[in-house]
């Protein structure tokens, strides 16, 4: 008994702080509050709204783990799909946001809202190099940066080949877009409105089910 009470004791002690964790915590939302003021009434409304924006983004991204890597390796490697589900639920909710935003903008006359890009085989090159980068790394961009705000020294070699990666980019990314068709795909605009948005919500949803169905099989 001696010695499970040591033990006891010892797990006591080593439990985080909790008080002053939760200082800590009010203290650097007041701090991000500031930053925010600052910003907005020194520099500009749009860099304060995507301080905060990111903050927001960066929270739910590291309490929901999410990963889209992750969602593509955990089926087959150990058969759970509950951040496969948690994407394909996201995806979901964005085409009805963005199929309402855009059929606003074409209602009142006005450009298509988003980024199209031209189809080719750029995509599958890119994402295959990028697959390759993402099972070396152990995640993808997002997964990768809420790695290294937990303490994981791995993920900073990552983050210098994101900036070695994205400035090499950046600096001939015009040459490579010449190459390219600038034949542009918007599947309403082809097919129609209700049924270029059911086809893609049916298709959401058959692999939501799948998903499910596979991580029941297996477990």
């Amino acid at each position: 008994m001696k010695g499970v009470n040591n033990i006891s004791k010892l797990a006591y002690r080593l439990q985080p702080n909790v008080k002053w964790q939760r200082k800590i915590g009010i203290g650097l939302v007041l701090l991000t509050i500031i930053i925010a003021y600052l910003v907005y009434n020194l520099l500009s409304t749009g860099l304060a709204f995507a301080w905060v924006f990111g903050l927001l983004i960066g929270f739910t991204l590291q309490r929901s783990k999410i990963c889209f890597t992750a969602a593509l390796r955990d089926p087959l490697l150990f058969g759970m799909t509950g951040a496969t589900r948690a994407i394909i639920l996201s995806l979901i909710i964005t085409t009805l946001g963005y199929a309402g935003m855009q059929y606003y903008q074409l209602a009142h006359g006005l450009n298509l809202v988003g980024k199209f890009t031209p189809l080719g085989w750029h995509i599958p090159l890119g994402a295959f190099i990028f697959g390759i980068g993402a099972a070396i790394s152990g995640g993808c961009a997002s997964g990768t940066l809420v790695r290294l705000g937990e303490g994981f020294q791995l993920q900073i070699v990552v983050l210098i080949g994101f900036i070695i990666g994205s400035t090499h980019g950046a600096y001939d990314g015009a040459w490579w877009y010449h190459l390219f068709s600038e034949t542009k795909v918007h599947l309403p605009s082809i097919i129609g409105w209700k049924l270029g948005i059911g086809l893609q919500l049916v298709v959401l949803v058959l692999l939501y089910v799948v998903a499910y169905l596979w991580e029941k099989h297996k477990f």
